[in-house]
C-alpha cells in the first residue's frame, strides 16, 4: 500500500504545486490534428522564448517524436543559441534532461518564467558557443500522459530535440552533441547514450554525463516508500505506468489508496528530483 488516508491526501496536497509560478499550457502546446507526415525532429512550431540568458537568442518549439506505440506525437523544448558566430561544422549541442517535475502538462520546464534556471551551467555552454536544446518529455506542456522513468520514451524526446536543432537554421547546428541530466534526467540521459546510434545514425554523441540517475526502480520506490517524498514519486510513477502500459494500477495499489494516488500524483511538486 502506497497511501491510505484522505487525511494524508490534504497533507501532501497542500505542500505541492510546480516551482514558482508556471503558466497554463497555451496553444502553443496544442499539437497540429493530424499531426504532419514527416519525420522525428521535423519542427511543427516555433516561438521566441523571453527572459534567456544574455549572448543568445531563445526559442521554444514544438517538434515531432515518436510514442511508445510508434505513433508520431508532439514534445516540447527550449532552444537556445549563442549570439556568437558558429564554427566551421557548426556548433555543437548539449541536450540537458531535466528532473522530476511533475506528471502533468502544467510543469513542463518551458513554461517557468524563469526557466533558464531549471538548465544548471546554461550561461556557460553558451559562453562556450554551444547549442542547448532542453526538452520537456511528451505529456509535460503537450497533451496526454508523460511516460514518467520509461526509458526509450525519454530518449527519443533527447535524440529528437537534437534533429529539431538541426532542422532549425538559426542553430546552425552540427552533427555532435551531448546528453546530460539529472535525477530522472540523469536516467533519460543514460537511456539516451544507449539508444542514440539506433535511433539517429546520423548524430554523433560525443559523450553522457548522468548525475544522480534514477536506476534500479523498484529498489529505489521501495527504499523511499516510508517518506512522503517517496509516496509522491511512487504515485506518480505508478499513476503514469499503469496507463502508459495499459497495466491495471489495482494490481498493485489496495482500494482504499486509489484515490490518493491519482490526486497526489495529478497534483504539481515544487521540487525537482
Amino acid at each position: 500500500m502506497i497511501l491510505r488516508t484522505p487525511l494524508t491526501v490534504l497533507t501532501l496536497a497542500a505542500a505541492l504545486g510546480c516551482a514558482g509560478a508556471p503558466l497554463k499550457p497555451d496553444t502553443f502546446y496544442s499539437p497540429p490534428t493530424p499531426i504532419p507526415a514527416g519525420k522525428p525532429g521535423d519542427v511543427l512550431r516555433v516561438e521566441p522564448a523571453p527572459d534567456g540568458p544574455e549572448g543568445a537568442r531563445s526559442w521554444r518549439i514544438l517538434y515531432r517524436s515518436t510514442g511508445m506505440k510508434g505513433e508520431p506525437q508532439a514534445v516540447s523544448a527550449l532552444l537556445v543559441v549563442p549570439d556568437a558566430p558558429a564554427p566551421e561544422g557548426g556548433r555543437s549541442v548539449v541536450a540537458w534532461a531535466h528532473p522530476t517535475t511533475g506528471v502533468v502538462p502544467d510543469c513542463a520546464p518551458s513554461l517557468q518564467p524563469n526557466w533558464r534556471k531549471t538548465i544548471p551551467g546554461l550561461a556557460g555552454m553558451v559562453k562556450a558557443g554551444m547549442v542547448v536544446v532542453a526538452t520537456d518529455y511528451p505529456g509535460l506542456g503537450t497533451p496526454g500522459v508523460h511516460p514518467y522513468l520509461v526509458g526509450e520514451s525519454e530518449a527519443r524526446a533527447v535524440v529528437d530535440s537534437v534533429r529539431a536543432v538541426r532542422r532549425m537554421p538559426e542553430a546552425a547546428a552540427g552533427d555532435r552533441f551531448a546528453v546530460w541530466g539529472h535525477s530522472q534526467g540523469g536516467h533519460a540521459a543514460l537511456f539516451s547514450g544507449e539508444l542514440a546510434a539506433s535511433l539517429a545514425p546520423e548524430l554523433r554523441l560525443v559523450g553522457v554525463a548522468a548525475a544522480a540517475p534514477a536506476t534500479n526502480l523498484g529498489n529505489l520506490i521501495e527504499m523511499d516508500l516510508g517518506t512522503r517524498l517517496g509516496k509522491v514519486l511512487a504515485s506518480e510513477a505508478l499513476w503514469s505506468w499503469s496507463r502508459v502500459f495499459d497495466t491495471p494500477i489495482s494490481a498493485v495499489v489496495f482500494p482504499d489508496a486509489l484515490p490518493v494516488v491519482d490526486e497526489v500524483a495529478q497534483a504539481q511538486p515544487p521540487f525537482h528530483l
